[in-house]
């Protein structure tokens, strides 16, 4: 049973790990739900109380980064509604249809056409959707930095 445990643990940090670069996978969150079972497994004995409220908060912290990060990106560049909603739906229709690469143009895209419907000019389309994909990448850095720091203390504390 222990091997079982810890391979299913296994898999949900690897897909949290690919959420962390991949939207709609919520990464973090994942990671959180595997290493609370694997406590839940072990009676609380190795991943105590403690340390699972401090991953809560740096999962809802992860989650608030997600949506921040881009919307701040698209906001400081001067996105309008058309161009997030635009940036949005090009990330859905990118993944989707065109993963790995969808990921990225998908929202620079969606963004350019969004901004386009808005009345912008190219040039200021092209700013605005620059900005979301730089704001959707500082989100996925950080996500990034802290599922590994979340996987290595994990680690640590099963030695």
């Amino acid at each position: 049973m222990h091997t079982l445990i810890i391979i299913v643990v296994i898999l949900l940090l690897l897909a949290g790990m690919a959420g962390t670069v991949v939207p709609f996978i919520p990464g973090i969150p994942l990671m959180f739900i595997g290493i609370a079972a694997y406590g839940w497994y072990d009676n609380f004995q190795t991943i105590d109380a403690q340390y699972l409220i401090v991953l809560a908060c740096l999962t809802l912290l992860s989650v608030f980064m997600d949506y921040l990060s881009t919307m701040l990106g698209a906001k400081y560049f001067g996105s309008t509604k058309q161009g997030t909603w635009g940036a949005l739906l090009g990330t859905v229709i990118g993944l989707f249809l065109f993963p790995p690469i969808g990921i990225i143009a998908g929202p620079f895209v969606g963004a350019i056409i969004g901004e386009s419907m808005a009345g912008k000019d190219s040039r200021a389309a092209l700013k605005v959707a620059l900005g979301t994909v730089a704001g959707l990448f500082t989100g996925m850095l950080f996500n990034v930095i802290l599922a590994i720091g979340m996987v290595l203390s994990f680690i640590i504390k099963l030695i």
